[in-house]
């Protein structure tokens, strides 16, 4: 046989090779990424229970009872002392996240190299990972979710038990500390909400209102005195309603007759809820707690250690809402009096 078309057949035939791989490589799908957690995004509406963990131990441990979600309270020693609501926008926004995740580039499958991407296992003491796992009636899925790229700010994943490490197309946000995603503000009220608000310590005062389209009056006003600014009064349920909790406690951390009364708040609400506030300082701490309320009322059975300046801002005198003497000589016109010109000069 020639060898000349020997060589030539060969190279058709390689040429023919080539082609259906190339063809083959046209045909597969360009898009190589896949879904972090397989199957969530059929089965997120359906998840019930969502638990954080760390190296340092439970951040969140979550479940749903109906349409509200509640999670268990610890304190720093890892001490569990109740259930409180959890704030359910942040729950949904991490379950869609993660139903959502893809892995879009593969990364080390060293263990040695984990922790350049925060993804060592939390059995690790100074692992900077948080292994989520979530779950319904019939099934569970988990990950461990890492560091947040330098580039772009995406979380790295890897699902546990697996050498992959990857950078998922998106980030994956979570709390610090275990009260992070904790329900705020402390009362369930808008300031809407209020029909009476009375200080009874100190120098007692009552504002009042007979519908939520009101505004609050000052109720004993001396008549000839005049309120600072029209929403002063206004001003105190929005402060009220307005209070965010830095840490809960339960009602035995503290010894309430060891701290410093600041205020303390008769409350009605125009749906007939009825119960006192109380605020105390101890050095640059401030703590509220809630008394004669509703049994079935979840925000009376915690002390709150709250910023002390809102505690300073419900701490008001009646003097504090009506415009003092200086105050209103400076409120009053600018007296005109005629000018003497006198000659005029030539």
């Amino acid at each position: 046989m020639n060898r000349s078309f020997v060589v030539l057949a060969v190279l058709a035939v390689l040429a023919c090779g080539a082609g259906y791989w190339l063809l083959q490589q046209d045909d597969s799908p360009q898009d190589i990424s896949q879904a972090a957690l397989p199957t969530l995004d059929q089965k997120a509406t359906e998840v019930d229970r969502i638990t954080l963990r760390n190296a340092g131990g439970i951040l969140l441990n979550a479940r749903r009872d109906n349409d509200r979600w509640q999670t268990e309270v610890y304190l720093d020693d890892g001490t569990q002392v109740g259930q409180f609501p959890v704030d359910r926008e942040k729950l949904a926004t991490l379950v869609q996240a993660l139903a959502q995740a893809r892995l879009v580039e593969s990364k080390t499958q060293k263990d040695s190299n984990y922790h350049h991407l925060g993804l060592q296992d939390i059995s690790v003491s100074d692992s900077l990972a948080t292994l989520i796992t979530l779950g319904n009636k019939e099934q569970s899925w988990q990950v461990l979710v890492g560091n947040h790229a330098s580039v772009g700010n995406n979380s790295y994943l890897r699902i546990p038990k697996q050498a992959q490490a990857w950078l998922s197309d998106r980030p994956i946000n979570l709390p610090m500390t275990n009260s992070e995603w904790l329900q705020q503000p402390i009362l369930p009220f808008d300031e809407t909400d209020f029909s009476s608000i009375a200080r009874v310590d100190g120098d007692p005062w009552q504002i009042y209102r007979a519908s939520v389209n009101e505004s609050f009056m000052l109720i004993n006003k001396p008549p000839a005195q005049e309120l600072k600014y029209a929403g002063v009064l206004d001003a105190v349920a929005l402060n009220l309603a307005g209070i965010h909790f830095e840490q809960l406690l339960p009602l035995t951390s503290v010894d309430w007759e060891s701290v410093i009364p600041m205020v303390m708040l008769d409350v009605t609400t125009a749906y007939g809820h009825t119960f006192r506030v109380e605020i105390a300082k101890q050095q640059d701490s401030a703590f509220l707690r809630i008394t004669s309320a509703s049994p079935t009322d979840y925000w009376a059975d915690w002390i709150y250690q709250i910023p002390k300046f809102n505690g300073e801002q419900l701490n008001k005198n009646i003097n504090d809402f009506l415009l003092g003497e200086a105050q209103k000589e400076a409120k009053q016109p600018i007296r005109s009096y005629p000018i003497d010109e006198g000659e005029s000069p030539n």
